[in-house]
């Protein structure tokens, strides 16, 4: 009976010993709804809390509006699908510590009591455990485990970057339509206005009604136009509220920056040469063949074909005391780990190949991007001479049409000519902007903007 007892408190022991170590549940519930900002004032805009190296100088200051560059910053620090993926990124520093601990030893016992027979003493074995497999590979294990959460902070930080420049491109995009909106606007009333003229000359049979109907078609052509460029804008300001964990609705007081230069083609060569070592997705992608190799490592070593060894202590009924090594062995005959590591070579094989895929894309990218800057920019300095000659021969007709000596319909060509190369420099010089975003983008480099800034 006192036997009996011992036993057990030995086995309460052992349990709580191993409940010890256990983790316990909490409930996490999922949010019941939206959770957008309702003003840009309460926006984080926490500079400490940016890690994209070419964003760091910039300073968010929205008491004189907010310009592309800080709409950029706080997108980074607000958008909610970076947010999900900060929280991704915490699974694999998780993996990283399981990758870590060692394997916990097996502790099996049995209790055997005789009913019958010439021996009367309860029989009892005692074993302890080991998985020698996953110990000798736990080195690999870690290695990959920290080259995958490496790769996740790359390609979380490769993120950010895109977010960020998104997030200019459609501020850019904004300003750059409420400019045409403006432009628009006017050859709208232009528009209108002769529509009304012509309408009333119909009236006293001073035109015809063909005359009259094309003014009409003028006029509907413009405000299309005027409706379209509204309609594109809007768009493009929801989907700037968006990255920026912005409700739809609310109005974002943007401004525009003044131009910077823009990087030469030495500094663009330098910058494409060191991009291996420099652009995030890139290291993700070595980051991501390094786990890979230690996996590789760790399918050849587990062909090793030793599994585990034990110690065991046991009595018989005969009051025997026994004591000895246990381990059990794979005989590599049929399987012996082959496939496992045929599988993981050909992995690494195809992260390799990736990676060069990647390097040319790249490559394609940036040499795409820098050609159509230049065009975009070449063509946008033709257009910043033009214009304003085009204006300034416009002027004069004003004050002929207001003096009777100029015809509507000459003073509406004259204008609406004016306008809409007004309007075709507002778009060229968005394009450019859009272009040179984008080079910055694939070089990652730091915007124009943040350079030119004191």
């Amino acid at each position: 009976m006192e036997r009996s007892a011992v036993a057990r408190r030995l086995t309460a022991l052992l349990m709580a010993a191993g409940l010890s170590g256990c983790a316990v549940y909490h409930p996490s519930p999922l949010p019941a709804g939206p959770n957008l900002a309702e003003a840009p004032q309460r926006l984080t805009a926490d500079p400490a809390r940016l890690r994209v190296a070419p964003l760091k100088t910039i300073q968010v200051d929205a008491r004189d509006g907010l310009s592309p560059l800080e709409t950029a910053v706080l997108a980074v620090l607000n958008n909610p699908d970076l947010e999900a993926k900060r929280k991704a990124a915490k699974v694999n520093d998780a993996q990283v510590f399981l990758a870590g601990l060692l394997p916990d030893p097996q502790i099996s016992g049995s209790l055997d009591r005789p009913i019958a027979g010439p021996d009367h003493q309860t029989a009892y074995s005692v074993g302890v455990g080991l998985d020698l497999a996953s110990l000798l590979q736990r080195t690999y294990t870690r290695r990959a485990a920290r080259f995958s959460a490496q790769e996740a902070d790359l390609n979380l930080l490769w993120s950010e970057w895109t977010v960020a420049q998104n997030a200019r491109q459609l501020a850019e995009t904004v300003l750059a339509g409420d400019a045409r909106i403006a432009v628009l606007s006017q050859t709208a009333a232009l528009a209108a206005d002769r529509y009304a003229r012509s309408a009333r000359a119909l009236d006293h049979h001073d035109v015809n009604l063909q005359t009259t109907a094309a003014d009409l078609a003028v006029k509907l052509d413009a405000e299309n136009l005027l409706f379209t460029a509204r309609h594109d804008t809007q768009k493009a300001r929801r989907d700037l509220n968006a990255l920026l964990g912005l409700r739809a609705d609310v109005m974002l007081p943007l401004v525009p920056t003044p131009e910077a230069p823009v990087y030469d083609q030495e500094a663009i060569g330098r910058a494409l040469a060191s991009l291996p070592d420099r652009r995030p997705d890139l290291l993700a992608l070595k980051a991501g063949y390094g786990a890979q190799d230690a996996n590789v490592r760790k399918a050849v070593l587990a062909q090793f074909p030793l599994n585990n060894v034990g110690l065991n202590f046991a009595k018989d009924p005969a009051g025997v005391v026994t004591q000895g090594l246990t381990a059990a062995f794979a005989l590599p005959i049929f399987n012996g780990g082959r496939g496992e590591v045929r599988v993981q070579n050909a992995t690494r094989e195809q992260l390799r190949a990736e990676y060069q895929a990647r390097l040319d894309a790249t490559d394609a990218e940036v040499r795409g991007a820098e050609g159509e800057r230049a065009s975009a920019v070449a063509t946008t300095a033709v257009l910043r001479v033009e214009v304003p000659r085009l204006e300034a021969l416009v002027r004069p007709a004003v004050a002929a049409y207001d003096r009777g000596d100029l015809d509507s319909q000459t003073y509406l060509t004259l204008s609406q000519n004016a306008l809409s190369r007004r309007a075709d420099l507002n778009d060229k010089t968005l394009a450019a902007r859009l272009t040179e975003i984008a080079l910055e983008t694939a070089l990652f480099l730091p915007p124009a903007e943040s350079r030119a800034a004191p």
